[in-house]
This record gives C-alpha cells, structure tokens and sequence, in this order.
C-alpha cells in the first residue's frame, strides 16, 4: 500500500502550496528560469559596457540597468581565511534578490505546514526548526554555483 500523500492545509496560500510541493526550494521551475535570464543577461550587459568603452557617446546607463554580478573576496574575521560573496546589481540583482526571497518564502512554508509560528508561548521548536531548514536549503550563491537542481 503506498504511503498516504501529505495533504498542505487548506489555508495556505497557493504560492505556498507551490513551494511544499517541491522538496527543495532549488527545485521549483522557476528558479532554474530565473538563473537561466539572469545567466542570459551577464554577456549581454557585458557587450553593452564593452561598447560603451569604445563609444562614449553611448549611454553605459543601458549596461548599468541591466547590471553585473560580481564576486568579491571578503575577510572572514578569521586569520587568513576569505569567502566569496556575490554582489549583484540592476535587473540581475533584482532577480537575485528574487531568487533570495524564494528560498525564504520555502523555509517559511515549511514551518506553516509544520504548524511552527514564532508567535508561539514557546518559540524554541520553531527557531531549532527554522535553524535546520536554514542549513539545509542551499543558499542562491551555491544554488548558482552548482546548479538549480541540487538537493537540500
């Protein structure tokens, strides 16, 4: 007999029925999208910026809309360690900032359906909860990194 399907609770919103229906939020359809515009948008503000160095009287403004994403080498804290961090500008950053919030919308569909809500008497299992589903769920920089379809 196979496993009864998990019903999501009739009160929750469709987009988040939408995200519990997928195990990982890198999982959604939408995401490997918006990585594939964003990924199609870098050569092309970078076409424009190239332009804009060899004409200048045409608007680097175009490129800058567009945007960049740029991976900068930070301190850590931490004696000679660094880490990359992406930064992303314009309509790339923009979708970065999408992308972002996907994830966090999936956390938080987690917990719903779990029926953790840090208005509870006692937010302790709700924070451990919210913890592990923070360490599980790859951040957009690794989900960028290593594709849209790697497994919480």
């Amino acid at each position: 007999m196979p496993p009864a399907a998990v019903q999501p609770l009739p009160e929750l919103h469709p987009e988040s029925v939408r995200l519990l229906a997928v195990d990982c939020w890198s999982g959604d359809p939408a995401v490997a999208a918006l990585i594939d515009a964003a990924r199609a948008l870098i050569p092309v503000a970078e076409t424009l910026r190239d332009l804009c160095t060899r004409r200048p009287s045409i608007d680097r403004l175009i490129a800058d809309e567009i945007g960049a994403l740029v991976w900068e080498t930070i301190e850590t804290g931490r004696v000679n360690v660094w880490q990359r961090e992406p930064r992303a500008s314009g309509v790339i950053g923009a979708i970065w900032i999408e992308l972002e919030s996907l994830r966090a919308r999936w956390i938080a569909a987690r917990l719903q359906s779990e029926e953790l809500s840090p208005a509870a008497q006692n937010i302790g299992q709700w924070y451990d909860r919210l913890q592990a589903l923070e360490e599980e769920a790859p951040t957009v920089a690794a989900v960028w990194s290593n594709g849209p379809t790697r497994p919480c």
